[in-house]
């Protein structure tokens, strides 16, 4: 092929960068002709949408990227969208998260490639067999919330970072979780429960009464526990739970650590107290930092009783060290009934009647708030086996990978199975992106090694 003068290249290099900065300018200037006689809206989505349709396929781990940066903002904004009446606001929803992200997982695929494991058939398994139950009787709609983390497991499956890139991330992840919990203080000590009460009434959500939700308080507890840009307290402690994980293996500066922990205190969220108390210590044994485990334990004990007095929370405190507060029995309850319902119908009763996004509730039929008894009440005692073994063997997976991101994963697993003792977290979808992808991600890493070294 014969190679053009380089004069010759210069000039199609000149005309190239013309014509796309006069498309550019073409495209803006019809887009803001448009807007005098059409909805605004009607010319801004298509432009977004093409935009971000340009941005994944131009600059797939960027978008990536992106997206899991502003997961923890999308329901404020969305809801604040429908709060000041935009249209069509669920659906810029979907199509700023779930579409981009089944679209990166396509390209990832086509770009790195895919080989099933133990974890992913396990969790393709329990899907399967929740599809059929649901076939029998059930709603779509509900099984979506359900399963709805099966897309960034799958798409962290199919993502492969470089250590720089990793690192990036993680940083981006901690200083996200840190600076929302500050701002989240505001509610808490200055705006007081009336914006996000009126938020919520406008959305027809999240309140009782005229008022926010039990979720939000406390028995002994006169406050208002945090939760910053998430659904709810109990979110957003679990969003505090996987940052502070993140920190502890990959940062070393203390400033983001207390500032996530302020968040994870004020969140008054039990089982993600729990959850970091069990998966940071493991991480300390694991990556033999003992020494430092025992100097940041002084300074989390030292914060949390300075914030005893601070928010209020000796009643509280009290109360669930005797067990005697409704929370607490609520739970144990609810495990005690789960456990049984699952055993009386062991194919499950299907999600229409016990999922909570479902209108046609069985009222005869009681509720219990945690995950592995609801996935079998609602799918069978099958189903609940095989996402039980995905956990396990996801873990099994990560705890052999001996890096940086396998601690990450290893961590975020044992805190989530924790959780989902006494709550169901994945069915807040924004949330299961931050404990998923990451897990995937490992698996990947951990897989593409053992891959590289059999070939």
């Amino acid at each position: 092929m014969t190679k053009l003068p380089m004069g010759v290249q210069q000039v199609q290099k000149s005309l190239g960068a013309a014509f796309r900065n006069s498309s550019v300018v073409f495209f803006v200037l019809l887009a803001a002709t448009l807007c005098i006689f059409v909805s605004p809206l009607l010319v801004l989505a298509p432009v977004v949408a093409a935009a971000l349709l340009w941005a994944v396929f131009r600059y797939p781990t960027t978008a990536l990227g992106a997206i899991l940066a502003f997961i923890p903002l999308d329901f404020m904004a969305i809801a604040l969208g429908k709060l000041f009446g935009l249209p069509h606001m669920t659906v810029v929803s979907v199509c700023t998260k779930e579409v981009p992200l089944l679209l990166l997982g396509a390209l990832l695929w086509r770009r790195n490639g895919f080989e099933a494991i133990a974890p992913d058939w396990l969790l393709l398994l329990s899907f399967i067999v929740a599809c059929v139950r649901t076939a029998f009787s059930g709603s779509l709609v509900a099984l979506w919330t359900d399963f709805n983390f099966i897309v960034p497991y799958f798409v962290g499956r199919m993502t492969v970072l470089s250590q720089e890139r990793e690192r990036r991330w993680a940083r981006w992840a901690v200083w996200t979780a840190a600076v929302l919990s500050i701002l989240g203080l505001l509610e808490v000590f200055v705006f007081g429960q009336g914006p996000r009460t009126l938020l919520y009434l406008a959305l027809d959500s999240g309140t009782e009464g005229g008022a926010l939700t039990a979720s939000f308080g406390g028995e002994g507890f006169e406050g208002m526990r945090e939760a910053a840009t998430m659904v709810g307290p109990n979110g957003f402690g679990v969003l505090c739970m996987i940052a502070l994980i993140i920190w502890w293996v990959y940062c070393r500066n203390p400033l983001p650590a207390c500032m996530v922990a302020t968040g994870l205190i004020c969140s008054l969220t039990r089982s993600a107290w729990i959850g970091t108390a069990a998966a940071i210590p493991l991480l300390a044994v694991v990556m033999q930092q003992k020494k430092r485990f025992f100097l940041y334990a002084t300074l989390a004990l030292a914060l949390f009783a300075a914030s005893i007095p601070i928010l209020g929370l000796s009643d509280y405190l009290l109360l669930s060290r005797k067990g005697q507060d409704l929370s607490t029995e609520w739970h144990r309850e609810g495990i005690v009934n789960g456990l049984k319902y699952d055993i009386d119908h062991p194919l499950g009763s299907g999600n229409a009647k016990l999922n909570p996004v479902v209108l046609n509730q069985d009222t005869t039929v009681t509720i219990f708030e945690t995950t592995y008894p609801y996935f079998a009440a609602e799918y069978g005692i099958a189903t609940g086996l095989c996402f039980v073994g995905f956990l396990f063997s996801a873990l099994y997976v990560v705890w052999r990978t001996r890096s940086p991101l396998g601690y990450v994963a290893v961590g975020i697993l044992v805190g989530i199975s924790i959780v989902m003792i006494f709550s169901i977290p994945l069915n807040d979808r924004r949330l299961a992106c931050w404990v998923f992808f990451p897990v995937g991600l490992a698996v990947r890493a951990r897989s593409g090694a053992v891959l590289e070294t059999e070939t």
